[in-house]
């Protein structure tokens, strides 16, 4: 439920403030709030709201809301669930502008606490209440004092451009605290019920001092709002860096087809992140060091080399594994740089990056500074990495030791003509001795080898969006919408035929109703055939010996054709029979699956991955929503190990890879066509053939939305 612009400004720069259940109670929550807004420097008017108490802190208290000498801002209101509704309903009637509520006890309950939720949402829509919560640890502002939190804050919280919004209290806390970056603000959106993550988004696009903004996010309710929010804050250039709860947890999608159970929410919640520009990262170590990274001044990378210089050979070896798992490309460094760096080493050491300078500079820093000054005029590099352990255990006398490197990389930070930044492959970071003369210095510090260079790829990659241009949208065909409409579920036959009518090549086949029929069929094919039983009620034709391969001549069909009926009658009992298909059999190629699935909220999603029989085992899967064009598709199929197929792995010749690729922006196109009917396709196996020689869709199971309504069809 999006709430304005302007709403969440009102609340935000709130200048005077009710809390309704104002205590001094030790633990109550409007406890903790008014003791923050004492103690973090709000400057504006506070009025504590509580039937009996004549002052609380110091304050003149009132009875009620109504009872105010002025109308305020923002009212915190700390009281139990069902109790706070009706003072949300009378705050919306005195016209105050915005609200906190604390409790918790609503949707995330159960069904009870839903409904109670629904009427603080209404009573919010209907006054133009800008609503925080409910069930969430509420708001700080650091610059202003505004701290509408109900947990213990630190009035020295260091200040600066990231901005903290979080589904989860304790989170916001923790990263608040984290002690690794200055705060602009502070959000715990709770249930989110009225204003979510997106409105925060687009109002701190707006304040002028936010640089980063870090984001635990539970759920993406309104994914057109986040895309708007994003667009906002792109324009601003405020970074935006999430880590996502609740990966684990599979999408409640149709599990009679492939796709659905291959890729769940968790997917394609990510492909949407990733569409709109959101650095998403996988746990609290990455998103710390992203943000520090990200939040830290002068850190403006032209190009995505890097070049990494340190003292250990071990340390250095174990760099660059771990940033060819990151994804973090070192520059190859030209001759002269080599040259000059040589001279810089002792006959024992050679030039290379990543560089090993050895002991040598502990004793003449200049050494280390000078290797910075080559690194950064060699113009493969676009950014340098002094990687050092100085271990926190040191004594003062042990952290002296890399102080001399420590100020070459701080003088370098100041005249350098490149980014540089400082990473400690441990993750408890540099000894506070070093630690301090680099801050000193102005250098960001990365603290954890993989998060730390995890970090670096995300500074270095490119996120913004780019406009898809899949092609000339299709129309509807009448016929085909009615029959996606109603009817039972569509056989093999009449999902191929569908695509078929849409330009997707299909295999040749007829339909036969005895086995003399399946015969004159086989001879109008050429042999060799496949045989498959058709029936709207079977999915998974081969788990039922549903599939007859490589027949080869009559005798083998009427045997054939009877075992497929016998099979299917004997494992699927109430499956309706239509008949046995009798399909042209395509030899050669590569295997691939193409495939289209609902995935709650973000509509369709396309996968393409490795096809056949076994494709929920071999894995190596992507996932992207729509729309597709011919790059998205590409880019898709090289994620995959399908690109090595495709090549022409070992012996096998390569296949055609672009056919592939108009197949799945076709697909796509065909998906946003009927996306009111459609909730799953598979296209498993696609057989991509030889250069030239497009694809053929060998099999082809459509699940409509009403399909997806009703019991499983049988396996």
């Amino acid at each position: 439920m999006a709430a304005s612009g302007t709403s969440v400004r009102r609340l935000m720069e709130a200048r005077s403030v009710a809390i309704v259940g104002a205590s001094e109670r030790p633990g109550a929550p409007s406890g903790f709030v008014l003791r923050n807004l004492l103690r973090c420097g709000f400057s504006g008017a506070l009025w504590p709201v509580h039937p009996s108490e004549k002052r609380i802190f110091g304050l003149a208290a009132v009875p009620q809301l109504s009872d105010l000498p002025h109308r305020p801002d923002v009212v915190v209101i700390a009281i139990p669930a069902a109790s706070a509704v009706p003072v949300v309903r009378q705050a919306a009637a005195l016209g105050i502008p915005g609200a906190v509520v604390l409790a918790s006890g609503f949707a995330e309950v159960g069904a009870t606490g839903t409904l109670l939720q629904q009427e603080l949402i209404d009573a919010s829509v209907a006054g133009d209440l800008a609503l925080c919560g409910p069930n969430c640890l509420g708001i700080y502002v650091p610059a202003t004092g505004l701290a509408l939190f109900s947990s213990r804050l630190a009035p020295a919280m260091r200040r600066g451009p990231v901005a903290i919004v979080s589904h989860s209290g304790a989170s916001a806390i923790a990263l608040a605290n984290c002690g690794r970056w200055g705060v602009s603000h502070v959000v715990s959106a709770g249930n989110a019920a009225v204003i979510d993550i997106p409105d925060y988004l687009s109002y701190f696009s707006t304040t002028g001092d936010v640089r980063v903004v870090a984001v635990l996010l539970e759920k993406i309710a309104d994914p057109p709002a986040f895309a708007a929010a994003m667009a906002d804050a792109h324009r601003a250039q405020v970074k935006v860096v999430a880590l996502r709860t609740g990966r684990s947890v599979r999408g409640a999608l149709s599990t009679t087809a492939h796709t659905g159970a291959l890729a769940g929410s968790n997917e394609a919640s990510s492909a949407f992140l990733r569409r709109h520009g959101v650095i998403e990262v996988d746990n609290y170590d990455e998103l710390v060091e992203t943000v520090a990274l990200l939040s830290a001044d002068g850190l403006r990378p032209t190009g995505r080399t890097i070049a990494a210089i340190g003292v250990s050979g071990g340390g250095l070896a174990h760099l660059a594994d771990l940033a060819a798992q990151a994804g973090v490309v070192f520059a190859e460094i030209g001759a002269e740089t080599r040259a000059a760096i040589d001279r810089l080493l002792p006959p024992f050491a050679h030039a290379d990056n990543p560089l090993d300078m050895t002991g040598i500079v502990f004793g003449e820093p200049d050494r280390y500074r000078a290797a910075l000054d080559l690194m950064a005029a060699d113009g493969a590099v676009s950014t340098l990495v002094a990687v050092q352990d100085a271990p926190l255990g040191l004594d003062l006398d042990g952290a002296a030791e890399y102080a001399g490197i420590a100020g070459a990389i701080s003088q370098y930070r100041a005249t350098g003509t490149k980014p540089l930044v400082f990473l400690s492959l441990l993750a408890g970071g540099p000894h506070a001795l070093i630690r301090d003369r680099l801050q000193a210095g102005g250098v960001p510090i990365l603290q954890g080898g993989r998060a730390g260079l995890a970090a670096l790829a995300h500074a270095l990659a490119d996120l913004a969006p780019r406009q898809r241009e899949p092609g000339p949208s299709l129309r509807q065909r009448p016929h085909w919408a009615s029959r996606l409409s109603e009817g039972p579920p569509l056989t093999e036959r009449e999902a191929k035929d569908f695509l078929s009518a849409h330009g997707i090549a299909t295999t040749r086949e007829i339909l036969a109703q005895d086995s003399a029929a399946a015969v004159r069929a086989a001879e109008t094919l050429g042999w060799p055939v496949v045989m498959k039983i058709e029936s709207p009620d079977i999915a998974h034709k081969t788990e039922v010996g549903g599939v007859q391969l490589g027949i080869s001549n009559a005798p083998a069909v009427r045997q054939a054709f009877d075992v497929l009926l016998d099979n299917a009658r004997r494992l699927a009992p109430q499956a309706r029979i239509t008949g046995v298909l009798v399909q042209e059999m395509v030899s050669g190629g590569v295997e691939a699956l193409v495939g289209l699935a609902r995935h709650h909220p973000f509509g369709l999603a396309i996968t393409v991955g490795p096809g056949g029989i076994f494709v929920e085992l071999t894995g190596g899967h992507a996932l992207d929503l729509l729309p597709v064009d011919m790059a998205a598709a590409l880019a898709l199929i090289q994620s995959t190990p399908l690109e090595r197929l495709l090549s022409g792995y070992r012996t096998s010749p390569p296949a055609d890879v672009a056919a592939l690729g108009d197949l799945v922006v076709q697909l796509g196109r065909i998906g946003l066509a009927y996306e009111p009917y459609l909730e799953a396709m598979d296209l498993n196996p696609v057989t991509v053939l030889a250069p030239g020689q497009g694809v053929r869709v060998l099999d082809a199971l459509i699940v409509r939305r009403m399909d997806a309504a009703q019991p499983a069809a049988v396996p």
